[in-house]
């Protein structure tokens, strides 16, 4: 508020005190600064309304018997919309330069060819020139909501061209019968790592990927464990695994000692039977292998 005020006090060494001269001067800019903001967007308003005044001139409103075609009704709603995004499309990429709004609104008034009244697009221009000043907008041939448009469009086209994997046949599941004797709380304990036909080490999971190499396969702790099920995704034929990698979303618990990580289908069948023996036993016993469902943890 007193920007000016202030200055020149601190050089007269003067009481710094707010005078009616600092409050007249802070209504004018504040004035001047509302009516400037308000020019760009009466601009625009005028653009449209002056598209609406040519798209009427072919009605006759005296004439009361006049009939209204389709073609009429058509032609008349076309020339009222705002210019297509389709149509713009060939003119997204124009850099934004710094231009008063009266340079703003010529531009966008000699793209939109509209041939209304002179009357009224001379008042605008006049009005933005004598009220517009020397003060600039960072802006674009199109308004900023074809813009956020055509950068969504872009978006969208981006994604199309990024690269897909390529078209491969998914493996038939298969239910082994080492998995069924997971079930087996009566038996023996099972010995893992010689059924190497259906289970093998976690970090075997990442074979095929570019990831193998980063994720020290001889790390991890020796009672994690996946299926072969879990493993097979696809019928490779020399692809890379990267995108078709399994997402982990059900372990078994087997005798609680190992953790097997288990694929949709075989944690199907593992459910309902772990179902069945659970309300089959004792209410006594617990039962030493259980089915979990695997979740990001969210806090």
């Amino acid at each position: 508020m007193k920007k000016n005020s202030v200055l020149s006090n601190e050089k007269e060494n003067i009481d710094d005190r707010i005078t009616l001269t600092d409050i007249l001067r802070w209504v004018y800019e504040n004035t001047q600064q509302s009516s400037w903001d308000g020019l760009h967007h009466w601009a625009t308003q005028s653009l449209s309304f002056q598209r609406k005044v040519n798209a009427f001139q072919n009605i006759h409103w005296i004439n009361h018997e006049e009939s209204f075609t389709n073609i009429m009704m058509e032609n008349l709603a076309r020339e009222c919309l705002e210019t297509e995004v389709t149509e713009l499309k060939a003119m997204y990429g124009v850099s934004k330069t710094f231009q008063t709004i009266f340079e703003i609104y010529l531009a966008r008034y000699t793209h939109s060819s509209i041939c209304s009244s002179v009357e009224i697009h001379e008042a605008v221009s006049k009005r933005l020139y004598d009220y517009g000043g020397s003060k600039k907008l960072l802006a674009q041939l199109l308004d900023e909501e074809q813009q956020r448009e055509l950068e969504r469009k872009q978006e969208l086209e981006e994604e199309r061209q990024q690269k897909r994997p390529s078209s491969v046949g998914p493996c038939e599941p298969v239910l082994h019968d080492e998995i069924k004797k997971l079930c087996d709380m009566q038996g023996p304990m099972l010995n893992l790592s010689n059924l190497i036909s259906a289970f093998c080490p976690i970090a075997d999971a990442f074979l095929g990927t570019t990831f193998y190499r980063e994720c020290q396969p001889h790390s991890w702790q020796q009672n994690l464990w996946i299926t072969n099920e879990f493993k097979r995704v696809i019928q490779t034929r020399g692809e890379s695994l990267d995108p078709f990698l399994r997402p982990a979303r059900w372990i078994l618990v087997y005798r609680n000692q190992h953790i097997i990580f288990v694929s949709p289908f075989e944690a199907n069948w593992l459910m309902s039977q772990l179902h069945f023996l659970y309300h089959k036993q004792s209410c006594n016993k617990r039962l030493t292998t259980t089915l979990c469902l695997l979740l990001p943890r969210i806090k």
